[in-house]
């Protein structure tokens, strides 16, 4: 382990070993959720001290905050998407019509 993270190696298509990629402890990750349920927005000071908590730099607590909205924005779509879908299939074709 580095800085409270575990490492794996990535391998690129000719079999060579690359830079190892460093992925969050399950800890970090359930406390980066937890803050994420409480806002999804960082105030910097928020940022910093989560970062001292966990023993991560502060930037990779932000894109880890950045990434983690940007699949809630999409499974929020999903949704929005499905009901949509499914009201509109409720609804008598012949109203689309007239």
């Amino acid at each position: 382990m580095l800085d409270g993270l575990d490492e794996e190696n990535s391998i690129e298509e000719g079999g060579q070993a690359t830079e190892k990629k460093r992925r969050l402890s399950m800890h970090q990750v359930k406390a980066l959720e937890k803050n994420f349920d409480v806002g999804n927005k960082l105030e910097p000071e928020r940022k910093v001290k989560l970062a001292e908590e966990l023993g991560l730099q502060p930037r990779q607590v932000a894109i880890w905050f950045q990434n983690r909205r940007a699949r809630w924005k999409t499974k929020m779509l999903e949704k929005d998407y499905a009901m949509l879908k499914a009201n509109r299939e409720k609804e008598p074709l012949w109203k689309y019509f007239s």
